[in-house]
């Protein structure tokens, strides 16, 4: 008398095998994915950055480094609301340019500056000259999570919970150029100097998320067969 195991696993636990396994694979594949548009972010970044500056013109692309003349508005700035730096808490300060023979605005991140000791409390965040010649790198930030539909205030300076240039370009009269310029530390009027990040998240983040998700593939594989095995034996 032999025993024999026959695989039969079962309908619902293949039914529950096959959603899962595939799930967890293409979760796997899309974080490899997504690491490597990381890394070609990053290269485009880093390229960028260490390429001379040229004129800002109409081909000029995210990441680039320009430099432009321009006089300043400091009477139409925006704070950009609880920006953490070294442990503290902040602004960053917005500040339009107007370019020569250019009827858009070019908002141009200063840099950052401690609040005071009360919320309503507004730093000082003049210029000591309107006209200026500065360079930078171009950035366009994204809206990032906020919790309400009222993100900018009234009156100016203006006070808001968003970079997104589709809520700042609100803020004004005219059109705004569809990148921040982030002002180098050598601008004399610059503030604080808050290092260029291009991404939130490393590549090796996203390569780690996929080993996860491949490792909880090759587990359910296993507990399949394992199960599919146990499920029958029959006497021969």
């Amino acid at each position: 008398m032999i025993k024999q195991k026959s695989f039969n696993p079962g309908t619902k636990v293949t039914i529950f095998f096959m959603f899962f396994s595939i799930l967890f694979f293409f979760l796997g594949l899309w974080q490899i994915e997504r690491g490597q548009n990381k890394q070609e972010v990053i290269d485009l970044f880093d390229s960028s950055i260490k390429a001379k500056p040229s004129a800002l013109n109409e081909e000029s692309h995210k990441w680039q480094r320009v430099y432009v003349n321009g006089s300043f508005d400091e009477s139409q700035q925006i704070l950009i609301d609880n920006v953490i730096y070294r442990g503290r808490v902040g602004f960053k300060v917005f500040t339009p340019l107007s370019i020569q023979n250019e009827a858009r605005l070019l908002l141009v991140d200063r840099g950052w500056i401690a609040k005071g000791s009360l919320r309503e409390d507004i730093p000082d965040i003049s210029i000591g000259n309107s006209f200026n010649e500065l360079s930078g790198l171009l950035v366009q930030p994204e809206l990032g999570f906020v919790l309400s539909d009222d993100l900018i205030s009234k009156l100016w300076p203006k006070i808001s919970q968003t970079q997104s240039l589709d809520y700042l370009a609100k803020a004004y009269k005219v059109e705004l150029y569809p990148f921040i310029l982030v002002a180098e530390p050598t601008y004399k009027d610059s503030l604080t100097y808050m290092e260029v990040i291009p991404t939130n998240m490393l590549p090796v983040k996203h390569y780690g998320y996929a080993l996860q998700w491949f490792t909880m593939f090759l587990v359910l594989c296993g507990m399949y067969i394992y199960f599919g095995l146990k499920n029958k034996t029959y006497e021969k």
